[in-house]
Parts: C-alpha cells; sequence; structure tokens
C-alpha cells in the first residue's frame, strides 16, 4: 500500500503547476485529494502516478473532456482502444494543421515575390517564359472573375494562390497611332508549384500554359484591372526598338491591390508575346 503522501504544494512545484491547476483538475473529476487528520489535503503515489500520465496526454493535446473518458472507471472501453482513437483523430488534426501552415509559408512567399518584382521592374522591361500553371478556369467573364475566384476558394482550400489572367486584342492602325485594347477572355491560373498546397483534384486533363513561349514582360500599377495604354505602348515601342517581333495580344495578371503615390491602384504583370502567330493562346 502506497502510504507517501504529497501536499498540494508539494506536487505543484514537483510538476511545476500551480495550485489552480491541480483545483481544475479536480473539479474535472481527474484527480481527487484525500484529506488528512489534521486537515491538509494531499495526494498518494497513484494520485502523483496517473497526474503524470494526465500531464502527458495533455501534452499531446488531447482535450481534458477526452482525457476524463480515458479515466472514467464506468466506461464499458479499454483506456488504450479509447487513446488510440483519440490520438488518430489528434494525428489528423495536427496533419491538418501542417498542411495549413504549408499553405500560409506558400502565400508568404509567393507574395514575397511579387511584392520584389514589383519593386524591381516596374518600369523595365524583362524577357521570360508564363510561369508552368494549370488553368482551372479557361473561361471566366472579367466583371464576375474575382466573384469566381473567391467561390472556387470557398470550395478548395489552397486555391486563393490563383492568379487571375486577362486577354486582351492589341489594335493600332500604325506604329504612331494610338492603339486600343479589346478585351477577349479571362483565365484562373495556379502555378505548378502551388498545386501540393491546395486539396482541388489536379488532374491529367487540367491544360497547362505553353512554357515555350517567351514574353516581354513588365510590373505596373493601374488605376484599375485594365493595364493603362500608357504601359502598353511602352511594351510595344520596346520591341520595336529592339526589333522584335510580338504578336498584338496582351495578357495581364493582376498580383494585388495597394497604394502607390498616396492612391489605391491595382499591381499588374503584363505579359506581351514575342510571337508572329495570331491564333496565340496561353495552352
Amino acid at each position: 500500500m502506497n502510504k507517501s503522501k504529497y501536499l498540494i504544494g508539494d506536487v505543484a512545484n514537483l510538476m511545476g503547476i500551480s495550485r489552480d491547476t491541480l483545483r481544475h483538475y479536480e473539479k474535472r473529476g481527474l484527480l481527487t485529494a484525500r484529506k488528512a487528520a489534521n486537515g491538509y489535503r494531499y495526494y498518494t503515489e497513484a494520485d502523483i502516478s496517473r497526474f503524470i500520465s494526465i500531464l502527458y496526454q495533455r501534452k499531446m493535446d488531447i482535450r481534458l473532456d477526452d482525457i476524463a473518458t480515458l479515466w472514467d472507471e464506468h466506461s464499458s472501453v479499454d483506456s488504450p482502444k479509447r487513446l488510440s482513437d483519440i490520438i488518430r483523430q489528434r494525428l489528423n488534426e495536427e496533419e491538418e494543421a501542417i498542411r495549413n501552415h504549408k499553405r500560409t509559408i506558400a502565400r508568404l512567399r509567393m507574395s514575397q515575390k511579387d511584392c520584389e518584382n514589383i519593386q524591381k521592374y516596374t518600369g523595365k522591361v524583362m524577357q521570360c517564359t508564363m510561369p508552368p500553371s494549370y488553368i482551372i478556369d479557361p473561361a471566366v467573364d472579367f466583371h464576375d472573375g474575382i466573384e469566381q475566384w473567391f467561390q472556387y476558394t470557398r470550395e478548395h482550400a489552397g486555391l486563393d494562390n490563383m492568379y487571375l489572367f486577362d486577354e486582351y486584342q492589341i489594335h493600332a492602325e500604325t506604329e504612331s497611332a494610338s492603339l486600343t485594347l479589346d478585351y477577349q477572355n479571362s483565365q484562373l491560373l495556379l502555378h505548378e508549384d502551388m498545386a501540393e498546397y491546395t486539396d482541388y483534384p489536379i488532374t491529367a486533363d487540367i491544360p497547362v500554359t505553353d512554357s515555350k513561349i517567351r514574353y516581354l514582360s513588365t510590373f505596373c500599377a493601374s488605376q484599375d484591372r485594365v493595364p493603362s495604354l500608357s504601359t502598353v505602348q511602352f511594351l510595344m515601342t520596346y520591341a520595336r526598338q529592339n526589333h522584335l517581333p510580338v504578336c498584338p495580344r496582351l495578357f495581364s495578371t493582376f498580383l494585388m491591390q495597394g497604394i502607390r503615390d498616396q492612391k489605391q491602384c491595382y499591381y499588374l504583370q503584363l505579359f506581351l508575346p514575342l510571337s508572329s502567330l495570331t491564333n496565340l493562346h496561353l495552352i
């Protein structure tokens, strides 16, 4: 028989917890202090051993209600079976938390890259290819595109990493004439390296962007989602001065909204295809 007695203060010091925590566990029915002849309340070695198990279960972030069922002497289910079921549930919760954490890191890195590119390439021109991407929706309406983006993100975790791409036809009668943009289509794209962070089913029949096509690209701030004609003209002039044949198509992706020169704006990346093909598409 265990004869050692541990006063509440001794247990609190031994376990590194407060007396209030001990009392809380008692109120939940997980511990029961005994009362000595002198009125002092104490725990036995068996109580200490039980409490060590309870604290270990709490370190696995098992809820107190679940712990109470493990120590329910009236339960018909043995502790190992019940604990195994609880641990299985906790593992699923922790694995989902890890997935969410990875999604958050991916969002941060993607947004950081966008911010760095905006600072580095605004007002400058570079040659690039389209980032390898899955075309999640090949035809969304310009005005409803953002609403459809939200609908996808409500249904599938991780699709908030999609970009909205708008396609325009460029019209200009002569090189010196003012140009106009004729809206064609919008698409929702998910970069291939972001696919692992979504539960959206990426199947073999989902089209992908053509990584062989090269583009002239720049970053800009615009008053709305439609690129400013001056920026498009800037790209066209660069192509002409450098004797680069381009297709009269423009692809624009909406990166973020923000403030520039104390005014709200849309930050965009523009892609002007280096091609003479007239039927050029992202895929």
